[in-house]
């Protein structure tokens, strides 16, 4: 069986299909030795409305500034899960999210019907608002590095429970 070297290593690169992760590995010589660790990095795929406690208009049609109390018309809890492919808890990729993006998503959201909040609009002004809770979902790409130097690059998703409050 003959061996064909290229400038001393061969990079192998195959897809699962039937499991969805991408492998890259490049053969290590014997004097490789790579720091062994785990990164993941989140990009979002979509967002929506999960659950909408309250929402309306408050128009202000004097010339200082008004406080409108509105309560929730609905209760409802809703959670942050994980596919088990990002092989990671709950608590460490809410914390990942939270820290490596733009978004503030939660373990757990609950709102309570009845429970109020302030609206305040400027003089002269109307605004639109609502308050609730946002899916956010997440893919999840898992790089892992290998003592030998080898890495491995695998996929997950995360739906992300975000409180949200959008005014216009």
């Amino acid at each position: 069986m003959q061996r064909i070297r290229v400038a001393g290593a061969a990079l192998i690169t195959t897809l699962a299909l039937s499991g969805g992760a991408l492998t890259t590995a490049a053969p290590a010589s014997a004097s490789d030795v790579c720091d062994p660790h785990v990164t993941r990095s989140y990009s979002q795929l979509s967002s929506s409305w999960w659950l909408v406690a309250a929402n309306g208009t408050v128009e202000n049609r004097k010339a200082k500034e008004v406080r409108e109390e509105v309560a929730f018309q609905t209760s409802g809890t809703r959670s942050t899960s994980v596919s088990s492919e990002v092989g990671a808890s709950v608590d460490t990729v809410v914390a990942e999210i939270n820290a490596k993006t733009s978004f503030s998503v939660n373990k757990s959201v609950t709102v309570t019907k009845g429970r109020t909040t302030t609206i305040v609009v400027g003089p002269h002004s109307t605004v639109h608002y609502k308050i609730g809770v946002k899916k956010r979902k997440f893919l999840v790409t898992i790089k892992r590095i290998y003592s030998r130097c080898q890495t491995t690059e695998s996929y997950g998703t995360v739906t992300g429970a975000d409180r949200t409050t959008e005014t216009s």
